[in-house]
């Protein structure tokens, strides 16, 4: 059962952790095909990126679990280890460095597990505290995930079974500002003036 408005913007308030998807949250869900190198392009939004380092400027851990894996999680290698490396998110005498964990390989029930383990390790008792985790996927094999998860979104553009489960729906498409919405909305729940937050 969903959280109403109320519920999710206090849950929002002590989140800790959020788990990405990445094809159809970070991305459209497509891919551009056919180049003679078998290179597989995909496209994404600044807004969303922009969204992954205010969040990680409040404190909260960010972490993007793909069932892709290889050469097909190039794309997310690559944003992982651009934002891993700006010099903003660098840790100063307020903010700990928090780098962006990447899952790649991961599906399904494999994505469950993979981020229990992950949450397990800087966890205070050794017990996963996913009361404090948020998640957002597009599709089936986040389902998972989702379940566990305190709070649960979804882009605007996710299959309909994890629209249903969601208590946040972005009202940008995956690929286009999803992320960057489900970010304001926390920030906004915190009462946080994005303005005052560093901008890389």
């Amino acid at each position: 059962m969903s959280l109403n408005l109320e519920e999710a913007r206090s849950v929002a308030r002590n989140l800790k952790v959020v788990v990405f998807d990445f094809d159809g949250v970070f991305t459209d869900n497509r891919e551009l095909i056919g180049y003679p190198d078998g290179a597989i392009i995909k496209g994404r939004s600044h807004y969303d990126g922009q969204g992954v380092s205010l969040l990680r400027d409040i404190g909260i851990r960010v972490a993007i679990a793909t069932n892709e894996k290889a050469e097909n999680a190039a794309a997310a290698n690559f944003l992982v280890n651009k934002w891993n490396g700006l010099p903003s998110t660098m840790p100063d005498a307020v903010n700990p460095w928090l780098p962006v964990h990447l899952f790649t390989g991961v599906g399904h029930v494999r994505k469950f597990e993979a981020v229990h383990e992950w949450l397990k390790s800087f966890s205070d008792d050794d017990r996963p505290h996913w009361g404090s985790c948020a998640v957002m996927g597009d599709d089936l094999v986040d389902v998972p995930l989702l379940k566990a998860a305190g709070l649960r979104a979804a882009p605007i553009t996710a299959e309909k079974v994890v629209r249903d489960m969601a208590d946040f729906i972005s009202v940008r498409p995956g690929g286009a500002g999803a992320v960057r919405d489900f970010a304001n909305f926390i920030l906004d729940a915190r009462g946080v003036d994005q303005t005052t937050l560093r901008p890389f």
